[in-house]
């Protein structure tokens, strides 16, 4: 606790240590009563990791093969995430920023990187092993986003270990499915780390903060997670042009979009610029 509560500004620790230690609480509780809960529930889980399954023996609704590539839309519509994690790391280069901000914002980048060729590699033959490689990538990236919106509407210093456990967290909880067939753990780390973010939305920004939109960041990913659940509706509203899910990865991707506009939004340091101006 001392860590987490080191150098924040006044009231704000309560409140931000409350919800650290609500949310590892609950994932505590999905992690050792998962399965039991869900059993209890009734919801049972097929091999993908998902409740239902459409004829052609996918959990999404558009299995067209175009190019020789199975289920083609999903397949390439996951080009976008990887594009704005290459562009992000590449703006990181020679940025002044504040330790644990550009240590979010790699892990970040990072993340999206992973996930576009990790979920593109699962929608191309859907399986439960290809989930976890999906789940991976997202895994990463969520950790990187809490410990962003945490250095920038708490502080630095309690952001280090916030990536550092949520890092390990997201990362078990990605692969729990597979291994135990509990994904409550998952739902937790999605669903918890979201409302952790909207709740430092509220806050004043934080010394040091690069001016991130946190609520642009979760109104993109709402939208994303709200086209995965429309995926047919939306894949029959188009007349079976494109589906909820392929749009789901271009939502995903452009929540990146404002964490990349204020990193851009960042001076260049003096020498990374002027040996670039040398250089040319």
């Amino acid at each position: 606790m001392p860590t987490f509560a080191a150098a924040l500004p006044p009231r704000r620790p309560p409140a931000f240590l409350a919800w650290v230690c609500a949310l590892l609480a609950l994932w505590l509780v999905a992690l050792l009563l998962g399965p039991a809960l869900l059993a209890a529930s009734g919801l049972a889980l097929n091999p993908h990791g998902h409740a239902h399954l459409y004829a052609h023996g996918h959990p999404f609704v558009d299995a067209r093969v175009l190019w020789s590539i199975p289920n083609a839309m999903d397949v390439l519509s996951n080009a976008p995430l990887s594009l704005a994690g290459l562009l992000g790391l590449l703006a990181l280069r020679g940025r002044g920023l504040p330790g644990a901000t550009r240590a979010a914002l790699v892990v970040f980048f990072t993340g999206l990187l992973v996930t576009g060729f990790g979920s593109a590699l699962y929608h191309w033959s859907p399986d439960a092993a290809g989930l976890v490689a999906d789940r991976l990538g997202m895994a990463v990236t969520f950790a990187g986003a809490l410990a962003l919106a945490v250095a920038e509407r708490v502080g630095q210093a309690p952001a280090r270990p916030v990536l550092v456990v949520a890092f390990m967290v997201a990362v078990l909880s990605a692969a729990l499915p597979y291994t135990h067939g509990n994904v409550l753990p998952w739902a937790v780390v999605q669903f918890g780390g979201v409302a952790l973010i909207a709740w430092a939305a509220l806050q004043a920004p934080a010394p040091g903060a690069i001016g991130v939109h946190l609520g642009a960041l979760i109104a993109w990913y709402a939208l994303a997670k709200a086209l995965e659940l429309g995926d047919a509706a939306v894949f029959h509203a188009t007349s079976g042009w494109i589906s909820g899910h392929s749009l789901k990865h271009l939502g995903a991707a452009l929540a990146a979009w404002p964490v990349l506009a204020a990193l851009l939004a960042q001076p260049l340091r003096q020498n990374a610029a002027g040996s670039g101006a040398a250089r040319a």
